[in-house]
């Protein structure tokens, strides 16, 4: 009878602890977000933190900061086509050694103070959190820094088509889409990262909602 028992006892928890997996795996493939804070400041003793957003306004000089949050299950990645139209990976979760974590959602920084060198124009950053991981995209963002002078016209062509064919607002059919939208945490632009009601260098400012397993936001920089 206690064999019997614990027999039972046991498929009942292996059957919980499956469903839990399954329920998991549903929410990862249906709606989702993630969070993130692009933050600057001028120098880097500087308390002065300002929060970046689509179109805002940065200078050469500037340090750049990018932290995120995002479902530990996920695949999250971070694009940068700088304003002479070359392509970064400059954040990939399976690559970020903070990944290991038993917890639901996984906090890293994403860049951390990196200074904005020249020539100006216009600076544009995909975040793009994904159910899958996006192999073939990285792999080609990975190769553009290799690839001869000659070819890195058509190489870039490849990599923006790739971005495209996931970025909502350029699809073609966006009555599928349920709202992505830049939702911001915290309001304010400018705070002095020693008050206490002020921003630090590990804060989330912004949360990107997104559906189908994917979440996606673009943030363009004004480089002058």
């Amino acid at each position: 009878m206690k064999t019997t028992l614990s027999f039972i006892i046991g498929i009942t928890f292996i059957f919980t602890s499956v469903k839990a997996e399954v329920e998991k795996l549903d929410s990862i493939e249906g709606d989702f977000s993630f969070k993130y804070g692009f933050l600057s400041k001028p120098t880097e003793e500087s308390k002065d933190i300002t929060v970046l957003s689509d179109s805002s306004i940065i200078h050469t000089g500037e340090l750049l900061r990018i932290n995120i949050g995002y479902l530990t299950k996920t695949h999250i990645y971070v694009i940068y086509k700088s304003a002479e139209g070359e392509y970064l990976s400059i954040f990939d979760s399976k690559l970020d050694k903070e990944v290991e974590s038993s917890l639901d959602t996984t906090y890293s920084t994403a860049f951390n103070w990196g200074g904005m060198g020249p020539p100006p124009g216009i600076e544009t950053f995909y975040f793009i959190n994904t159910a899958s991981p996006l192999t073939e995209l990285i792999n080609l963002v990975n190769r553009f820094e290799k690839v001869p002078p000659k070819g890195k016209a058509k190489l870039a062509k490849r990599i923006q088509e790739k971005i495209d064919s996931l970025d909502p607002d350029v699809m073609d059919d966006l009555s599928s889409i349920v709202s992505r939208l830049d939702k911001p945490i915290a309001g304010g632009v400018a705070f002095r990262g020693d008050d206490d009601d002020g921003l630090r260098d590990q804060s989330l400012t912004h949360e990107c909602q997104g559906t189908g397993g994917m979440a996606f936001q673009k943030i363009i920089l004004i480089h002058q």
